[in-house]
């Protein structure tokens, strides 16, 4: 069926006619999903509700952030009755750039109510520094809070940079390199580099370095551009691995990119991945000039090992979402700067 839905381009209507029925009568979140993602966008709202009466919250989250679904309220509703995951939560507050500032300020209070610090500092930076919005009810809220958990009193003049350097916590670098590598390229030359986002450096580095996570990139570049490296260029991290089986959702043939999606091989062995602590993929001029620094490292790395010239281009630096675009919609965000990054190395 997935090939199908896949190649639908090179079918008849009563053969597509028959699919969609099929899937419609399956009751299956996934496949309607990817009926929708690839095929029939004119009927979001009727399989978006029935993608919602599964209850399948995997395919309810895919569906909030890959489409801007009119009759969305139906879902966040259902959402903050059933939901008491802070980190679903969270992600819904993160992944879905469409919903109104109202149901915005209640998945927070939802998050409140369950008491996870992590996420709800997240969402509180979310809220107040990369949306840059206001509310008062929340604002008073967060002085609680971080009087409470942090012994630190904020003001409307000084809420924002106590903010960022909560989020933004300093740690000590792990020494070498993680554990989670595949050894050598699979007999592959690498020839992308794919740019991935993560919130924080802390975050990004205790995964990377926990081996139970199955984890990894390349590099971690900082806010204030500081670089940590974290597996070899030798080796595969665990960034961006894609699956043969069609039953998984990193699919190879998902991908976007078709230097991915015409690979018949886990991208990992065929990538670099350099992740950039960042909301949005905005990045700060530091972080631009330590890109520069590691992609030319990594492009000097493929002329003296392979001898191979890597190609400056938006087709050979990509983002995550282009590996893995189901589960990796944001993945760096729309603010990550391409053009500068290609446009200065080119110069």
């Amino acid at each position: 069926m997935i090939d199908k839905i896949l190649n639908y381009k090179n079918l008849t209507k009563n053969e597509l006619a028959n699919i969609k029925q099929e899937i419609m009568q399956s009751n299956d979140a996934r496949l309607m999903f990817l009926y929708l993602y690839f095929i029939d966008h004119e009927h979001l709202e009727d399989i978006s509700m029935k993608i919602l009466k599964t209850g399948n919250l995997r395919y309810i989250h895919f569906l909030l952030r890959s489409f801007k679904v009119t009759n969305y309220a139906n879902i966040i509703e259902y959402i903050l009755i059933n939901i008491n995951d802070a980190k679903y939560l969270y992600n819904i507050l993160y992944d879905v750039d469409y919903l109104d500032n109202n149901y915005r300020l209640q998945i927070i209070n939802k998050i409140i109510t369950l008491n996870d610090n992590k996420y709800l500092l997240k969402a509180i930076y979310y809220y107040f520094i990369i949306l840059n919005l206001y509310d008062e009810e929340l604002f008073d809220k967060m002085q609680t809070l971080c009087q409470s958990l942090f012994k630190i009193t904020i003001n409307k003049d000084n809420y924002k940079a106590i903010l960022d350097n909560l989020i933004h916590q300093k740690i000590v670098d792990p020494k070498g390199f993680s554990p989670n590598y595949y050894e050598g390229r699979n007999g592959h030359i690498p020839h992308l580099i794919v740019c991935h986002i993560n919130n924080t450096y802390a975050s990004a580095i205790n995964h990377f370095y926990d081996e139970k996570s199955q984890v990894s990139s390349h590099y971690v570049i900082r806010q204030d551009g500081h670089i940590k490296q974290v597996v070899s260029l030798d080796n595969s991290a665990y960034a961006n691995g894609t699956s043969l089986n069609e039953n998984s959702d990193v699919y190879y043939k998902f991908a976007s990119s078709p230097l991915i999606s015409n690979v018949k091989d886990n991208a990992n062995y065929f990538t670099f991945s350099i992740e950039y602590e960042s909301f949005d993929g905005s990045l700060t001029d530091k972080q631009i000039n330590s890109s520069l620094k590691v992609i030319k490292e990594i492009i000097k790395y493929l002329k003296d090992k392979y001898n191979y010239d890597f190609p400056i281009d938006k087709e050979h630096i990509i983002g995550h979402n282009e590996v893995n675009p189901l589960v990796r919609t944001k993945c760096p965000g729309s603010n990550f700067p391409y053009d500068k990054i290609i446009y200065q190395l080119k110069s």
